[in-house]
């Protein structure tokens, strides 16, 4: 088992912080861009799912770090927003799944075939969802999240080989 020491406890807390933070902010992005037309229930859902996939994809951004903690700031930071991305649109898509298929599981199929086109449906109407438009402020979140993973994430000594 490895040794608590101080620089983990202050990483768990940078870690948790971030992610509070990271949720928090792409929440308050969709907010603001629904906030001048009429919210209906499917919104604020879709709402608080970006929330929670923010917050996740932020955790597994931080703990996918140590696999380039030996490299350059430009390749964790590269590698952080790559991460960042895929886990969002990952968790999005999971969620709203899950969230589909918890509250209206009548309508729903129920086979590993209907399942697995569900999920990928799912998957894609969130990725469009984000994407479609252009949301520039959620690309300077995601940009900045992964800056800031890259600063102050883990990070190790460079070895030279010789």
């Amino acid at each position: 088992m490895e040794k608590l020491t101080f620089s983990k406890v202050v990483g768990f807390i940078l870690a948790a912080a971030f992610a509070i933070v990271i949720g928090v902010s792409t929440w308050a992005l969709m907010v603001g861009d629904y906030m001048n037309t009429v919210v209906t229930p499917q919104t604020q859902h879709t709402v608080r799912i970006v929330g929670f996939a923010g917050l996740l994809a932020a955790l597994v951004t931080w703990w996918c770090q140590r696999f380039v903690a030996h490299r350059g700031f430009v390749m964790r930071t590269l590698f952080a927003l790559f991460i960042f991305l895929v886990a969002f649109c990952s968790f999005g898509g999971f969620l709203r799944f899950a969230y589909i298929h918890a509250m209206y599981p009548s309508q729903a199929d129920w086979s590993l075939g209907g399942l697995y086109g569900a999920s990928v449906n799912d998957f894609y109407t969130f990725l469009l969802d984000m994407l479609l438009p252009p949301r520039l402020g959620f690309a300077a979140l995601a940009v900045g999240a992964a800056v800031y993973v890259a600063l102050f994430g883990t990070r190790e000594p460079r070895t030279v080989e010789l």
